[in-house]
């Protein structure tokens, strides 16, 4: 049986309630263009609904919740994520529409490019009400990111607030950094963490994304350190260009997973798999094991073309034991 996190009741609903934006990603065939391609393949791609598809896949109970146009297309994006195991049933429809993005996959020495038409959608109006009502079902661990933080003043009140109540919820708090220069500059991004993270018990971030918010580019280890010190986390991870990650919490000490070799298919998506893979290992065993999955379900989503990886936990053990 899953044991409770430290100090937290085993009375819950779900293991997991994430809240944040999902868009429809169009792409064109690999090696084409935007502008040479007569045909777009469509995904549904949100970092928290990537994480809480992946995470369900795995086998935890994952909740999602988000505001959707009630009409076709908000129902082919929860028939997405239904079709995953998320329990979708919080989502809140609306008369506003669904941000889209446009992913052009390139390698060198031409990179990729995205380009954004998510302005107005209904998911940046999400306000605290609308994740109130699931919360109120009980979760063992509520998830977000930056990127939610930085779709407006509603999404920011919304996770300030989500946060802010955590001890009151009875739930722990999960926190992806993900820093997206095309949704906020850096000088308001650092403003809104750093009042943001001292309520965050997990918190996630990139190597790169540390170093160019908050000028924490030295070693692994003093960069967690000065998270730490900073806001106090109970847990914090920080992934790595290279692959692998490190971990620590204050029962552990300094945690470490190697990186896998692997051939890239789609990249994007695999920092929310790697969320997945960390909190299922949290939820049901302990930090180590949610490096190990977190790491080895990232190497997997690799091979899978679009945001969403359908790995199962099989493989990702399977991958472990494979390389062990």
């Amino acid at each position: 049986m899953p044991s409770s996190l430290p100090g937290q009741s085993s009375r819950f609903r779900h293991d997991v309630i994430t809240f944040g934006e999902t868009m429809i990603r169009f792409s064109p065939n690999a090696g084409q263009m935007l502008e040479q391609s007569d045909f777009l393949r469509a995904d549904a791609a949100g970092t928290e609904s990537n994480m809480a598809a992946a995470l369900a896949r795995l086998g935890a109970d994952v909740a999602w919740v988000s505001v959707l146009p009630d009409d076709p297309v908000g129902r082919w994006i929860t028939s997405r994520l239904a079709g995953h195991g998320v329990d979708i049933s919080y989502v809140v429809r609306s008369n506003e529409r669904v941000g889209v993005f446009f992913l052009e996959s390139g390698r060198e020495p031409r990179g990729t490019r995205v380009v954004y038409d998510r302005s107005g959608s209904g998911a940046s109006e999400m306000t605290p009400d609308v994740v109130g009502r699931a919360l109120k079902s009980g979760a063992r661990i509520v998830h977000t990111s930056g990127i939610t933080a930085s779709l407006g003043p509603k999404c920011l009140e919304t996770v300030s607030r989500v946060l802010a109540e955590r001890s009151e919820g009875g739930y722990r708090t999960s926190f992806d950094i993900n820093y997206r220069a095309k949704l906020w500059p850096v000088e308001r991004a650092r403003s809104v963490l750093s009042r943001l993270l001292g309520q965050v018990d997990i918190l996630i971030s990139t190597a790169a994304d540390t170093a160019l918010i908050f000028g924490m580019d030295g070693r692994p280890e003093e960069t967690i350190g000065a998270l730490q010190d900073l806001f106090s986390n109970e847990i914090v991870v920080i992934t790595l260009a290279e692959g692998g990650a490190v971990g620590w919490s204050k029962d552990t000490g300094f945690l470490y997973t190697k990186p896998y070799v692997v051939e890239s298919v789609d990249r994007l998506g695999a920092g929310d798999a790697f969320d997945a893979g960390l909190l299922y290992g949290l939820l049901y065993e302990d930090l180590s094991t949610g490096l190990s999955y977190g790491t080895a379900l990232a190497a997997l989503s690799y091979s899978d073309r679009g945001d969403i990886t359908w790995s199962t936990l099989d493989e990702v053990k399977r991958m472990i034991r494979l390389t062990d």
